[in-house]
């Protein structure tokens, strides 16, 4: 399950199963790969996100900063 930002211009959609673990696509990226959790994992990985400094929050923050950046900041 992914915990990180959606993004319209990318199948990544907040809370989104993946049946198959992370798509290859993103399984080796250095930000992405890290918010795909498993579903049981969801409850604490919510609040994870929310939680200032933790790690899936940096990530999150990461992620977006970076969308940004590579999409010319739209």
């Amino acid at each position: 399950m992914y915990v990180g930002p959606g993004f319209r211009d990318s199948r990544l959609s907040t809370y989104a199963i993946f049946a198959d673990g992370i798509p290859d696509e993103y399984s080796g990226h250095p930000i992405l790969q890290h918010l795909f959790v498993e579903p049981e994992r969801l409850d604490e990985a919510r609040q994870q996100v929310r939680e200032k400094g933790s790690m899936l929050n940096t990530m999150f923050s990461e992620a977006v900063k970076e969308h940004k950046k590579t999409k010319g900041g739209k």
